[in-house]
């Protein structure tokens, strides 16, 4: 049986392409030209975001300025193969102005399709927060807000959204900052229906926020626990120049939970005069991986960290280095965005090399799902883009299939700022499935990717009586761990499996054996 399930890996890897046939990391570049898409539409051009729809469609947004600072929203879509869509908007370019600044950060795309679209817009009087929802062709959706646009301000000081999350509601939570009446920035959620009204039952009539004493402070990034209560991370200020890592826990109705930090609050410095968090992933189990940068002394030199918390807000000290890694030997190295694959391994994106304005350069780091680098990824763990030997910095980052799509800014020959993406090749097993043989009923493990040391559950059906074994096998076939079942009646069954320890972190096979003829396969991702 052994020879048999590794003549059938064998082959699936064959069809869907050599899984070390190119190196993670390395530019696609049969994606736009040479692997990199390039628009030039005004003085400052710069994408904040990237997704991909399920057609493998890629939606970007930013902002673009004019010579004289006036703003809009930008929004490019593109084919798999990294051409203008020409079914969206003007040839796959959407551009939205309001008042005499406009700008977007963060979007996502519902499942039905539409874009929404978090940023702020200002007259230079007011600051409002804004909502903006496209239908999938481009168009603003009219059954959102007033034609597609949702205007949000406490006060007439600034307000920005920086991040987004859907409740499973479809209500949306927003993550960024306000500005009180002090001129203190306030780290803020707020909460909307699906059809862009505030929702005045959420924290203090529809905002969520954290108390502040500096002037500094705010919420990068957000996300929701499996039990609907809400993660938000930013940077506070604990002194003039004095900056740290803020992430806050609040429940469905946006209060503080006391079980999470100190009173809901974690507010931590690595003993740096400026430590800031851009962006989190959570896992399964709730716990969360955040990505930014400390600003070290006595150099003052930009180093990207990657920190892993617990469920109640403290370093999980098997992750990195007693909870987080700094990575970084080069004066700016600098940590914008994150993403999960399937495997556990985390993707970075941001900027490494000189300190502005020197040049530095587009970089991806993949970190193993313990924290420490992948050196199977790019050059030992790193991939790096230089655009025009200028400064350049990648903002947005999002994974396909076996495709890594990264977006952000490359500051051109002319000393433009222009809107860039570029694709890179990554670990084919996206790709990879395993036919049943020998029965066609489902097989469903859960929880799924699961953690080391931890239980999950198998469900699966057989179609006659048989003495059963399951197996975990690696990708190359060989079995690592084996638990005799017995034998088992036909119909319908359920097993918990205790993994053992010792078994590392990947992509795994689980096989459920039978005496005669039944053999199930489901792949399983272990943290």
């Amino acid at each position: 049986m052994k020879n048999i399930f590794t003549l059938i890996i064998a082959a699936l890897f064959a069809l869907s392409g050599s899984i070390t046939a190119q190196t993670a990391g390395t530019l696609d570049l049969n994606f736009a030209t040479d692997g990199k898409y390039i628009y030039d539409k005004d003085n400052i051009d710069l994408y904040q975001d990237v997704k991909i729809q399920p057609d493998g469609k890629i939606v970007a947004i930013g902002t673009t300025y004019t010579p004289s600072y006036t703003s809009s929203i930008q929004v490019t879509r593109l084919m798999p193969d990294g051409t203008p869509d020409p079914s969206f908007a003007d040839n796959g370019q959407y551009s939205f102005t309001l008042n005499i600044e406009t700008g977007a950060y963060k979007c996502v795309i519902k499942n039905d399709g539409k874009i929404l679209i978090g940023g702020y817009t200002t007259n230079y009087t007011t600051y409002w927060s804004l909502l903006l929802q496209l239908n999938e062709d481009g168009t603003p959706d009219p059954a959102f807000g007033n034609n597609g646009v949702v205007l949000h301000t406490m006060g007439t000081y600034e307000n920005f959204i920086y991040a987004l999350a859907l409740q499973d509601d479809g209500s949306i939570l927003t993550a960024g900052y306000t500005q009180n009446s002090e001129y203190k920035n306030v780290p803020t959620v707020l909460k909307f229906s699906e059809t862009g009204i505030l929702d005045t039952s959420f924290g203090t009539n529809g905002a969520a926020t954290v108390p502040v004493t500096e002037v500094d402070n705010d919420f990068s990034a957000i996300s929701i626990q499996s039990d609907g209560k809400i993660v938000a991370a930013g940077h506070i200020s604990n002194g003039v120049n004095w900056f740290s890592l803020l992430v806050a826990r609040f429940d469905q109705n946006g209060v503080l939970d006391p079980a999470y930090g100190t009173d809901g609050i974690v507010n931590m410095n690595l003993g740096n005069v400026d430590d800031e968090f851009y962006d989190m992933v959570m896992l399964d189990n709730d716990e969360v991986i955040l990505t930014g940068f400390v600003v070290s002394q006595p150099d003052y030199n930009f180093k990207l960290l990657l920190m892993k918390l617990d469920n109640y807000g403290y370093l999980s000290l098997g992750f990195g280095f007693g909870g987080y890694s700094i990575w970084g030997e080069v004066p700016y190295t600098f940590g914008d965005v994150m993403a999960l694959q399937p495997d556990g391994k985390i993707l970075v994106a941001g900027s490494t090399g000189e300190l502005a304005p020197g040049n530095n350069d587009w970089a991806i780091w993949r970190f193993n799902a313990d924290g420490n680098i992948d050196n199977t990824f790019g050059t030992n763990g790193v991939t790096t883009i230089d655009f025009f030997g200028n400064a350049d910095e990648a903002l947005g980052l999002a994974l396909y299939q076996d495709k890594i799509i990264v977006a952000g800014k490359t500051r051109n020959a002319e000393n433009r700022l222009d809107f860039a993406m570029a694709e890179f090749i990554n670990d084919n097993y996206f790709n990879v499935s395993l036919p049943e043989v020998a029965s066609k009923a489902d097989f469903i493990v859960t929880p799924n990717p699961v953690n080391q040391n931890s239980t999950t559950n198998l469900y699966y059906q057989l179609n006659q009586p048989e003495e059963i074994t399951i197996e975990m096998v690696n990708v190359s076939g060989t079995p690592v761990f084996q638990m005799p079942v017995g034998k088992q009646s036909a119909g319908k069954q359920s097993i918990q499996m205790n993994l053992p320890s010792g078994i590392s972190s990947g992509v795994y096979f689980l096989k459920v054996k039978g005496s005669i003829s039944t053999f199930l396969v489901q792949k399983v991702i272990l943290l």
